[in-house]
């Protein structure tokens, strides 16, 4: 694999800057999801038991709340969408620039390359073809090429991205599988609504047991309290 791009001190301080502005900008527009997503997504990822929300732990709440912001749709516009229209940001921020870029996002699969220690991944795009580097210090010290495929949202920062809240380690190559097979064959109706097929991707992640192999970074500092848990039609963390 030719390395296309190489990150400077400079790139990491810029991603840095903007992560710590991804997570503000992240929590408000979290705010905004009304509580019938809450029960679509959570039905179509399959923690949604008797009107009741059941997570592996705590961490994934950042899974759900990635797909209520990108994949739950209303009148053809998701919740990013529909914010970005609504609070628009001065041109030429900082934080115009990470809506834009939010605009922008894309579920991938990701299968690791090589790493450059402290500032992210090369990696290959196997569910959309092409190759990126993803911006992750946390990423670039713990995977090694070739250890794992990654499925997970990416936001394009020009010359690399950044991850979504919602990466999840492929542990079932079986089930990952299965789920590449319904979306290339075009042939599955459900699939042809937006985010339907991030959705099918995280629920055969989850349902495999990736939820237990990582954690998250949540769209705002943690606090003692789980984030936004009263406003859930119901939720519980499985034991």
């Amino acid at each position: 694999m030719a390395i296309l791009f190489s990150p400077t001190r400079q790139d990491v301080e810029r991603y840095r800057s903007l992560r710590s502005l991804s997570m503000n900008l992240s929590h408000r527009i979290v705010q905004t999801i009304p509580n019938r997503a809450y029960d679509e997504v959570g039905s179509a990822l399959g923690i949604l038991r008797n009107g009741v929300l059941v997570f592996d732990s705590e961490d994934m709440t950042s899974v759900m709340m990635d797909c209520c912001l990108y994949d739950w749709f209303e009148n053809g516009k998701n919740l990013v969408q529909r914010y970005a229209e609504t609070h628009p940001s001065k041109p030429g921020t900082d934080e115009s620039c990470l809506l834009n870029a939010y605009l922008q996002a894309k579920y991938r699969i990701l299968l690791v390359q090589s790493a450059v220690r402290g500032a992210g991944l090369h990696c290959q795009d196997v569910l959309n073809g092409g190759e990126l580097f993803v911006m992750d210090i946390s990423l670039s010290q713990s995977l090694k090429s070739g250890s794992v495929a990654l499925a997970t949202r990416t936001i394009p920062l020009g010359e690399y991205s950044m991850t979504g809240g919602a990466g999840l380690p492929i542990t079932s190559s079986s089930a990952t599988r299965e789920a590449l097979r319904r979306i290339e064959s075009g042939r599955d109706k459900s699939l042809e609504s937006p985010g339907a097929m991030a959705l099918l991707l995280v629920r055969a992640c989850l349902a495999a047991g990736a939820a237990g192999h990582v954690a998250y970074e949540t769209p705002a500092p943690k606090s003692k309290k789980p984030l936004r848990l009263p406003r859930w039609p119901g939720s519980k963390r499985r034991h």
